[in-house]
């Protein structure tokens, strides 16, 4: 797995070989087979272990104040994306693309980000804010990769924009 993490910010786990990951452990592909009983159970712990290093990264540590929870945690994000664009562009696409062993590990590193999101403003907690939370992660998700593609502002501006978009929310609530 080791393997498949330090390849990541270059290949997109679905893009990770067998044979080229066998070949960099020094083993064979049938050991490898050994622990692994198929592609999609090597890409499915590779993803597991990607999304838990995200999560511990990005995640606000246990004990800061609310008010600075969201800062942290959005600037930090920006910083994953930048540094594993290509590999979190593929987690997300994987995610929408139907691939049932990505979709729940996403599902459950998104929801994590949404409640940190949650309890930075003022939305009574329900479905309906829970999903123009949710709304405003695809948005932030979908604007940051673009923007590490493409910078067309400062990093300072885009964290005030994703911050700015989320606290209008509450006059959403209607």
């Amino acid at each position: 797995m080791a393997i498949g993490l330090d390849l990541l910010p270059t290949t997109p786990v679905q893009d990770l070989t067998i044979d080229e990951v066998a070949r960099r452990a020094g083993i064979s592909r049938s050991l490898l087979f050994h622990y692994f009983a198929s592609k999609r159970e090597y890409y499915t712990a590779v993803t597991t272990a990607a999304a838990e290093l995200l999560r511990a990264e990005v995640l606000p540590p246990p004990g800061t104040p609310l008010v600075g929870q969201l800062p942290g945690m959005l600037d930090r994000f920006v910083g994953w994306v930048e540094t594993y664009r290509e590999s979190y562009v593929a987690f997300v696409r994987g995610a929408a693309g139907g691939d049932p062993w990505v979709a729940d590990v996403y599902e459950q590193t998104r929801e994590q980000l949404v409640e940190v999101a949650l309890a930075a403003v003022p939305l009574t907690d329900g479905p309906r804010q829970r999903q123009l939370v949710r709304a405003w992660f695809a948005f932030t998700e979908d604007l940051v990769a673009q923007w590490t593609r493409e910078p067309t502002m400062t990093r300072g501006e885009l964290l005030a924009l994703l911050d700015d978009v989320l606290t209008r929310l509450p006059r959403a609530e209607g």
